[in-house]
């Protein structure tokens, strides 16, 4: 099972950094299911591929379990030549702490939260993941614009946006065809308070008011207080029958939930570079959304879909209605934003941007 943006954006370069001819351990803060652990990745039994699950949660209160983990990477059979961590913290500083033990270089690649929260929550400790590295990668110009801000970092740093696969998340069949069916707005990932929900729930509401709509959620709810705050809206406006929630999804299953919209909608106030949307554009969908963080990067406004000021539901319920009224221009709009995919997220164009990091680094 995959959770979150991260989880997604690691599995796909490791699966391009091996076609590549590199040797990866990924470190973790637990080890697969057993169901998933049952049928590994071919290239585990290679050697080229390892997992371990040793990551440490909260390194600046657990120093045995860090220096636990700094005697396990020392005593590796193949020692390794880089650290690549992903978040300034907690897998940011753990690297800076192993690359300092063992004397090698490290990139982090900063993705969201870790900069645009913690640079207000905990900037002594990004300040020190920041300066520490030998090189830095960030998913967004705003993100590196941040971290600029409280270290001068911008020389040795590089935007490296996400990718999405478009031979995985493809159209769906009858996307070409004419419908007169109930339209179907929706939303993919975990949800979190900070994806909007106080935004995306009045909106639901206020669309089913006026329009022959439903809504979809291809994910589910990280924390028990968003499901009872979900659960609670629905009722107190009698929309149980308006909103399917899919609960945890394999990530090889989201192509085919994504198949069932017809608008992809994100109410978001902090992303770093989200997946969600980039398979809702390979997919041929348009996509109304807040203008936060990287998204204005994804999202060509009035050609792949629109950008809403972030926090502007009434702006957002304009742009939906606009949509759910004009089926051709949902079609044109999702054509266009899964050609901006094509050409310029492509999973080895990322592989080749952080593969280049890496050699800067161990060069330097």
């Amino acid at each position: 099972m995959v959770d979150g943006g991260v989880a997604i954006a690691t599995g796909r370069l490791v699966e391009r950094l091996l076609q590549r001819g590199h040797r990866v351990t990924v470190l973790t803060s637990e080890l697969p299911s057993p169901a998933v652990a049952a049928t590994p990745h071919p290239l585990c039994a290679s050697g080229h591929l390892a997992l371990h699950g040793g990551l440490v949660q909260d390194p600046l209160h657990d120093e045995t379990a860090v220096a636990d983990l700094c005697r396990w990477a020392q005593a590796q059979r193949q020692p390794f030549d880089v650290f690549l961590a992903y978040f300034a913290y907690p897998g940011g500083y753990v690297a800076t702490v192993l690359a300092q033990h063992l004397g090698l270089p490290v990139v982090c690649s900063c993705r969201g939260n870790d900069i645009s929260k913690d640079l207000f929550i905990a900037p002594q400790t990004l300040a020190t993941v920041l300066q520490r590295s030998t090189r830095l990668l960030f998913v967004s110009d705003s993100l590196l614009r941040m971290a600029d801000t409280l270290v001068p970092c911008r020389a040795k740093s590089a935007v490296v946006a996400n990718a999405v696969d478009c031979d995985r998340f493809t159209p769906s069949p009858g996307a070409e065809q004419p419908s007169s069916k109930t339209v179907v707005l929706g939303t993919s990932g975990l949800m979190r308070w900070k994806k909007g929900l106080e935004l995306f729930l009045p909106l639901m509401r206020d669309l089913c008011a006026t329009h022959d709509v439903r809504f979809l959620i291809a994910g589910y709810a990280l924390e028990a207080a968003v499901d009872q705050h979900i659960a609670a809206f629905l009722a107190q406006h009698g929309l149980q029958g308006r909103l399917d929630m899919l609960g945890p999804l394999p990530h090889e299953h989201m192509a085919e939930a994504l198949h069932r919209l017809d608008i992809y909608v994100t109410t978001s106030y902090q992303e770093g570079m989200p997946n969600g949307v980039l398979e809702a554009m390979a997919c041929a969908l348009p996509v109304v959304a807040t203008a936060a963080d990287g998204i204005p990067q994804l999202v060509e406004d009035g050609v792949t879909g629109y950008l809403c000021a972030v926090g502007d539901v009434e702006a957002v319920a304009a742009r939906c209605r606009r949509l759910i009224g004009q089926p051709t221009l949902r079609r044109h709009m999702g054509q266009a934003g899964r050609r901006r995919v094509q050409q310029q997220f492509h999973p080895d164009h990322e592989a080749a941007l952080v593969e280049e990091a890496l050699r800067l680094a161990c060069t330097a």
